[in-house]
Parts: C-alpha cells; sequence; structure tokens
C-alpha cells in the first residue's frame, strides 16, 4: 500500500500529521480515541495500532458540516466521491463548484447532516475536496465574496451582496496538491507512430476486429478511486459526529464500556488557536474563546485515571498553566517541517517552532515525555 494511502486527500490548514508520533506516544493503544477537533483526520489515519479491532473504538467530531459530510461520504460511498472529486484543475469550473457546495449549504442541506444518519451527498463532496485542493489561502466555503449566479446562471458582480464567493486563481504554484497531486495521475507514453502500412499484423490482423466502437479511458483516476477505498475500509467502524467539541468529551461519551472495564480513554485536542496569534478568517466555522474553554476542560480533568490528554497550542498560549499542574510540554515541529500547525505560513515569519503538545499527567513516559523531540 502506498503511503498516500492513509493521508487525508486534500490540504488542511493546522494539520498534525507531523505530530501524530509523539501523540500516539503520549497516548499509547487506548480501548477508546476521541478527537473532537477532526479536521483532516491526520493523527487517527496516522494511528500505528492496527485498525478496526472489536474492543477498542474511535469517535471524532467536528462543527464543519461540509467536512463531516465528506468523511461520511468516503466512508459509505468512496467511488463516488472519486469520480467527482477527479477532475481537471479549471477556474472557471472552481467557481461553479463553489457557487453550488454554497447554495447547497444555504438550502439547509447540512441540517440533515443531524437529522437523518444516513444522509450525505457524494456529488457536493467530491465538488468540496476538490476545491479544496485548487483553492489558494483561506476562506474556502466560507461565503464572503461579492461574485454569484444571477437569475440566469451567469456569473456576476455583486459587491452589495457579499455573500458570495471571491474571484481568484486556482493553485498552480506546483504540480498539483491533494487529489490533484501528480503521483496520481497515470503513466505517459512515447508520442510514435503505430504501425500503419497495412491493414495490421499479428494481434492487430483485420481478421480478428468485432464490429463496434472503443471506450473511452475512464475519467475517475484508478489510484484516486483506490485512495477514497482505503479510506473507506480505514473509517468502517469510526464514529463521526458533527456539532460542538464539547459533546464529545462528556464522561457519557468518552467512557465507553472498555473504558469503563479497566481501559483507557485518549482525548486528543487541537482547537482553534487564539485569535490573537492567527488569521481570525483562517476557519469557515469558528468561535471567539474556545482555546480557553479547551484549556478549562483539560485542566477539569486531568486527574482523571480514565482519561490521557494531548492538547495543541502554541508555547505561550496558556501563559505556562499546564506545566504548573504538572503536565510536560512537546516540540514536536522541527527544522524545515512546513506543514502542520501555524506552521503551514511558511517563509522566515514561519512560526512553527511555537508549537506544542501538552501531555496530561496520565500520559505514557518515553518519547512522548521529553521537552522536546529533537
Amino acid at each position: 500500500m502506498t503511503d498516500f494511502s492513509i493521508k487525508a486527500p486534500f490540504p488542511y490548514f493546522g494539520g498534525k500529521s507531523r505530530a501524530a508520533s509523539a501523540v500516539w506516544s503520549a497516548l499509547g493503544d487506548v480501548e477508546h480515541y476521541v478527537e473532537p477537533f477532526a479536521g483532516s483526520l491526520a493523527v487517527l489515519l496516522r494511528r500505528p495500532h492496527l485498525a478496526n479491532r472489536t474492543y477498542y473504538s474511535e469517535t471524532v467530531n467536528d462543527l464543519d458540516g461540509l467536512l463531516v459530510n465528506f468523511w461520511r461520504a468516503v466512508q459509505a460511498e468512496p467511488d463516488a466521491v472519486a469520480h467527482f472529486a477527479s477532475w481537471p484543475v479549471a477556474e472557471a469550473d472552481q467557481h461553479a463548484r463553489h457557487l453550488a457546495i454554497l447554495k447547497w449549504r444555504s438550502d439547509e442541506m447540512l441540517l440533515r447532516l443531524c437529522g437523518d444518519a444516513d444522509f450525505y451527498d457524494a456529488k457536493i463532496a467530491g465538488y468540496w475536496v476538490w476545491g479544496l485542493c485548487c483553492w489558494v489561502g483561506s476562506g474556502w466555503c466560507s461565503g464572503v465574496g461579492p461574485w454569484v449566479a444571477d437569475a440566469d446562471g451567469r456569473f456576476v458582480k455583486q459587491p452589495k451582496t457579499g455573500r458570495g464567493v471571491k474571484r481568484q486563481r486556482p493553485h498552480i504554484g506546483n504540480d498539483g496538491q491533494g487529489v490533484n497531486k501528480p503521483q496520481l495521475r497515470e503513466p505517459g507514453v512515447h508520442r510514435k507512430r503505430p504501425h500503419i502500412s497495412d491493414n495490421g499484423r499479428g494481434v492487430n490482423k483485420p481478421q480478428l476486429r468485432e464490429p463496434g466502437v472503443g471506450e473511452p479511458h475512464p475519467m475517475t483516476l484508478p489510484k484516486l478511486l483506490q485512495w477514497m477505498r482505503t479510506l473507506a475500509a480505514r473509517l468502517r467502524h469510526v464514529r463521526i459526529l458533527n456539532g460542538d467539541w464539547s459533546r464529545a468529551v462528556t464522561k457519557g461519551a468518552t467512557h465507553n464500556l472498555s473504558v469503563r472495564e479497566g481501559g483507557v480513554a485518549g482525548v486528543f485536542l487541537d482547537p482553534p488557536y487564539k485569535m490573537n496569534v492567527r488569521d481570525p478568517k483562517l476557519y469557515s466555522t469558528d468561535a471567539p474563546g474556545i482555546a480557553s474553554a479547551v484549556a478549562d476542560w483539560c485542566l477539569e480533568n486531568q486527574n482523571d485515571p480514565k482519561l490521557r490528554i494531548v492538547l495543541a497550542g502554541y508555547d505561550t498560549e496558556h501563559d505556562g498553566i499546564f506545566e504548573k499542574n504538572g503536565w510536560r510540554a512537546v516540540e514536536w515541529h522541527g527544522v524545515g517541517w512546513l506543514v502542520g500547525g501555524m506552521a503551514n505560513t511558511g517563509g522566515k515569519d514561519s512560526q512553527g517552532h511555537r508549537e506544542r503538545l501538552w501531555l496530561s499527567p496520565s500520559c505514557l513516559s518515553g518519547k512522548g515525555s521529553q521537552t522536546s523531540l529533537f
């Protein structure tokens, strides 16, 4: 199996793929894993332990309904998602699909995710992941922009509405990312004229031909289809919640049967960082004070012997309160890692060195207990 098969098929600002090894070193092979801010599921997908065992469970949650729709659709219908995600990078299509997603959301289709346990929209999921891989910077599906579709379906600018999309060029800074990455392409061939000096020879001789027409190459890339099917298999028994993070960390949610009968729950919290240290328009669903609320929950539950908790954030974000309460700080970013967390800003102003994981007192010792991984 190729490595990309266990990664999210889209870039995600704040993803913690590089921090996953430190998180799992601290949590261990817990009976119940809970991720209240799912995002790209980078940590879950990089779990080093055997998946889908009968004696342990995994629960993830996210407030962003479009993200939840994608993961739910991949679980249920990976081929359909791959079909709609496998599309050339085209600027006009980026705008058209962007508007289609916003209309779908404005029609309150997201509410059906909560009202119907079996509901998902594979087409919108494919459009969403394809567009996210085409989009440059933040603001995908934020609904903030002057360009809308008028009554005749034309792409027009109406500055006074402000409830449309931005008209910007798609991502062309490299060979492609996510579902558009070059590793998914089929290998090419040399352009050489075939043998045409007679009616054919050997296996191509005319006596072997069947009447009819040829079939075009399938639009859905085979490797992308494999990727989605692999994700579907991995997520087969993962419970996906759509709502406020606090619903996923109640005692009733975390202390399931396997935990109550002698097991341990591992909770990885990667909330949006405080707004004074990041772009406040970074996430399509956000709320002020969420980082502080998560920190309060961590401190309130740090002495629960059934919980191992890992919190992500900036070094100065919580004024050293965790270290004072016996938590261990891990610097996971490392030199040259311009992916994950706020390190995605890159360049000379990258603040990746400020990235921290705080490990609760009940977390495992060993590699994850060091103050630095480097």
